[in-house]
């Protein structure tokens, strides 16, 4: 600022009333008080978001036969809803079973008689699939999506001798092999113990 400019002269006229803006002074929020505030909006926000993952019970059984709880946890899909559904047949005709979640099929079993004779081979005769893995000592089969046993069962069904027997994850991914193999055996057991199957 040049200092050759003479300063201006202002008159002040002290009566007259100033208008002064008053402000309510607030408290700086204490850490405690800040840590409990932003807890609470944390809590609401999650209480009024969306919700993820299995909300419903998960069975220990795909149809009444009994299966592995932990590893059908792990092939169904996540959602409100579980629906079984076996279209109810007899076992002894040949029996399927929709797990249904939210109204979407999600893992299902099916079950066809055959002649005496069929095998497994057989049954990929018309399934084209690809990456099939024979295991247990060629008892059973599996592919990305599925796993397949063929069981003799003589004088059960008017239908046929042997039974071949699947569960399928219809919204696999690179688990739902292992996992399938896992599952299966036991489950395929369970299902010929219920039919009555010789042993």
């Amino acid at each position: 600022m040049s200092s050759s400019q003479p300063l201006a002269e202002h008159s002040v006229d002290h009566a007259a009333p100033r208008k002064l803006r008053h402000r309510k002074r607030v408290p700086p929020l204490s850490l405690k008080k800040l840590a409990t505030a932003t807890a609470v909006a944390v809590a609401v926000t999650a209480c009024n978001a969306p919700s993820d993952g299995i909300a419903y019970t998960v069975p220990d059984n795909i149809c009444q036969i009994p299966a592995d709880k932990e590893i059908l946890e792990t092939l169904l899909d996540e959602g409100k809803r579980l629906k079984q559904d076996d279209g109810g047949d007899d076992i002894t005709e040949g029996k399927f079973c929709h797990m249904y979640v939210d109204g979407n099929d999600s893992v299902v079993s099916d079950a066809d008689w055959e002649k005496s004779g069929y095998t497994l081979r057989d049954y990929f005769e018309f399934y084209d699939v690809k990456g099939i893995r024979y295991f247990g000592d060629g008892k059973y089969a599996s592919w990305s999506y599925g796993v397949v046993t063929v069981m003799p069962c003589p004088g059960v069904s008017d239908k046929g001798d042997v039974i071949a027997v699947d569960v399928k994850d219809i919204q696999w991914n690179d688990k739902s092999q292992p996992l399938l193999e896992k599952l299966g055996p036991p489950y395929f057991e369970a299902y010929k113990k219920r039919l009555g199957c010789p042993s």
